[in-house]
């Protein structure tokens, strides 16, 4: 964008305007915005360019056709007759095209003769658009950032420290900002925005990423340049995520003064798939306010409006601001980019920054794309958007966080130091082969060690042959699709009764003693609405299925507890991505089929909160510092605790890939603290310990000799023996 601030710079700025759409109007009519789509969509690359060069050895954007070999080469006289072009079409282009040069060098003699008398304007201009992005950030990096030196106007950072005072209970006043200090990512990224930068960020749970993204968003202002439309893209990936994005939007507007106040519309408008009647209401919303500043959409949502009524209907083809929150999880966790199928996020911005490239003005620059990721991000993410994609300008990009290789130790945790992770396993005791009832038991899985030195811990990351990610992928996705329907309902039936024992626990009675809720996450694969009939049966406590528009201030203190709060929250763990809930501190996970990767354990555990709905940046050390061995010290306090609910196989082991899963998933993310909570040890022998390491390292011998491609199969309860002593205080279950 061209600054006016001399009387010469918007001479130049208000000739170049007329003299470009003079250019436009003669030359071509723009096409309608359906023609556009669909040339954007069907567009071959080979009919539109070609590699030969003009006589001016400039670079050409059209093949050379035959009439131009024949008029500069001439006739060649062995094959005058084959040589000779006919006169059709493309000589009376070539004709028009004479006519049109000529009467365009006569509109540029004037414009170049201005140009020349004020060349040292648009020097100026051009060194100062041309500088690299760290000399273009506007704030002092020298001092710490506030909400009010952090370059927002000063209505939005008013706004803003209102509605964080508000949400801790406190009363506003003008020093308030001191008691909300910005994350050390906050800082970097609103930094890098100041200088209209691009960037991949990744950042530890809690640290500010989707608030930082919004609050960037609400302050970018419009170029005048880019005309009336849409000003910034948030791209998210659920509708919990929309939900949260406008009870946040909601709850900084009805912060402003009452002389500020305006229709919300007018700020920002969120689209999601929904009920008939909410996506209608969605459409007029765009209809009667067709611009909102901001725009928060799912990536399915908005392609269905835009197949279905065009891009003239949602106006975003001038963006100056793309972001997309939590890009990776989007995507294929392994491949990534290096799919034949497109993700829709992927095939959404492909079509959105193309539009920007053909809507775009000369002088108009290239839109800030944003794209947030989760810890395990490396830099083979940054190489494969640089490789597969042109959504970014890379003269002005910088990442926020380290990406470093995909076998290195990260350089930080990805847990919180103050966070615990208890494994609970449960074995059920069926009376007989054919009985339907059953009791469970509950034992501590053995505590993993870690190892004190990075090559122990990189070797049992990355160096074993069944040990890793793609392993477990295989063995996951071949137990779910083999055993019976009816086993996997046993399954959930046991580990419902587990966290029914579990809750009668003194440990988590004491640790729970303050009343406040916890969640229970499934994987996605399960209905959340049976999971909590289930479990209303087997705990007897009070249940519900999470719903962020209407539960995500249920996690804060309360002053007293009613028989009608309620007690535990069900969720899925691709709806739980991404959403704050503050207040949180006491999460149950069902399973490991419902953590999938190392990945999504520091997603969920990183949904435990303080009250402002963010994890204190101190509690994210380096990542080795503070290891200590004895991992179940007396002296350890934490603010937050995950229980991990896990079934034991018939005989009494655990599944060794999921077992695998887990210790992997505890190292990479930090060495996560481990704490007992039943007392009763698993029984794990050194017998057991290398068989464990055997299956894992690849040779796997079941005394029937080694066989490389066995695995453990999950075959039911028929084969349960039925004479092991049972526990008086054990659940029974039918």
């Amino acid at each position: 964008m061209v600054k006016v601030t001399t009387a010469n710079n918007s001479i130049l700025y208000n000739f170049l305007i007329r003299y470009t759409n003079k250019k436009c109007n003669f030359s071509t009519k723009i096409p309608s915005d359906e023609k556009l789509l669909n040339d954007i969509l069907n567009e071959d690359p080979e009919e539109d360019y070609g590699s030969n060069t003009n006589s001016g050895d400039e670079p050409s954007y059209r093949k050379t056709s035959s009439l131009a070999k024949f008029q500069k080469n001439g006739l060649n006289k062995k094959n005058d007759n084959n040589q000779t072009p006919s006169i059709g079409p493309k000589y009376w282009r070539t004709k028009y095209r004479k006519a049109y040069n000529q009467v365009d060098k006569g509109l540029k003699t004037p414009i170049d003769e201005y140009i020349t008398k004020n060349m040292h304007v648009i020097e100026s201009y051009n060194k100062k658009h041309l500088l690299p992005i760290d000399q273009r950030i506007k704030l002092n990096l020298d001092k710490d950032l506030n909400w009010f030196n952090v370059g927002f106007d000063y209505p939005l950072s008013t706004a803003i420290v209102r509605y964080l005072s508000k949400r801790r209970h406190v009363s506003y006043s003008k020093e308030s900002y001191a008691d909300f200090p910005l994350t050390n990512f906050e800082q970097r990224f609103f930094a890098l925005m100041s200088g209209y930068g691009s960037t991949v960020a990744k950042g530890p749970s809690g640290c500010g990423k989707s608030f930082s993204l919004l609050l960037s968003a609400l302050n970018l202002r419009r170029m005048n340049i880019k005309g009336k439309g849409i000003n910034s893209l948030i791209l998210v990936k659920s509708n919990s995520l929309v939900t949260q994005y406008q009870n946040v939007v909601n709850g900084i507007i009805s912060n402003l003064r009452t002389d500020q106040q305006v229709n919300p519309k007018n700020i920002v408008q969120f689209l999601y798939r929904s009920t008939p009647e909410e996506e209608l209401q969605q459409e007029d919303d765009l209809t009667d306010f067709q611009a909102p500043h901001v725009l928060v959409a799912t990536p399915q949502r908005l392609l269905d409006i835009l197949s279905s009524k065009g891009m003239d209907f949602v106006k975003i083809n001038s963006l100056s601001y793309i972001a997309v929150d939590d890009f990776t999880s989007m995507i294929d966790e392994t491949l990534m980019l290096e799919t034949k199928k497109e993700a829709p996020v992927v095939k959404l911005m492909n079509y959105v920054l193309k539009l920007q490239d053909y809507r775009r003005m000369h002088n108009c620059p290239h839109p800030q794309v944003i794209l947030t990721t989760n810890d395990a991000a490396t830099d083979s993410l940054i190489q494969q958007l640089k490789e597969y994609t042109k959504w970014i300008d890379w003269k002005k990009f910088a990442p926020i966080g380290k990406f470093g290789d995909e076998e290195d130790v990260p350089h930080y945790k990805y847990i919180s130091d103050k966070v615990a992770v208890s494994t609970v396993l449960v074995l059920p005791r069926f009376k007989n082969e054919t009985s339907d009832k059953f009791k469970v038991t509950l034992y501590d899985m053995k505590p993993f060690e870690y190892g004190e030195t990075p090559s122990e811990w990189l070797n049992k990351v990355y160096r074993t042959s069944y040990g890793n990610s793609e392993a477990y992928r295989k063995h996951r996705n071949t137990k779910w699709s083999s055993i019976p329907q009816e086993v996997k309902m046993g399954e959930i039936e046991i580990l419902c009764s587990g966290l029914g024992k579990l809750l009668k626990k003194q440990d988590v009675l004491d640790w729970m003693k303050d009343g406040k809720p916890a969640i229970v996450v499934h994987s996605d694969e399960l209905n959340s609405n049976s999971i909590v009939e289930k479990l209303s049966k087997k705990t007897k406590r009070k249940i519900a299925v999470l719903d962020v528009r209407k539960h995500f201030t249920q996690f804060v203190d309360k002053s007293t507890k009613t028989e009608d709060d309620i007690d535990l929250y069900v969720t899925n763990t691709s709806s739980l991505l991404g959403v704050t809930l503050a207040g949180l501190k006491t999460i149950f996970i069902l399973g490991t089929d419902a953590i999938k990767t190392p990945s999504n354990l520091a997603m969920i555990m990183g949904r435990a909160r303080n009250v402002d709905g963010i994890v204190p940046e101190k509690e994210f050390s380096m990542f080795a510092s503070g290891f200590d061995s004895n991992t179940n010290s007396e002296k350890f306090d934490p603010n937050a605790r995950t229980f991990i609910i896990q079934n034991m196989l018939p005989d009494g082991s655990v599944d060794p890939y999921e077992r695998n899963l887990l210790e992997r998933s505890f190292i990479i993310n930090g060495l996560v603290r481990q704490l007992k909570t039943i007392g009763v040890e698993e029984k794990w022998t050194l017998e057991d310990e290398n068989l464990y390491n055997s299956m894992i390292g690849g040779v796997f011998d079941y005394g029937m000799g080694v066989d490389d491609d066995m695995s453990v199969e999950f075959t039911g309860f028929s084969n349960i023996i039925g004479n092991i002593p049972e526990p008086e205080s054990d659940i029974e279950s039918k």
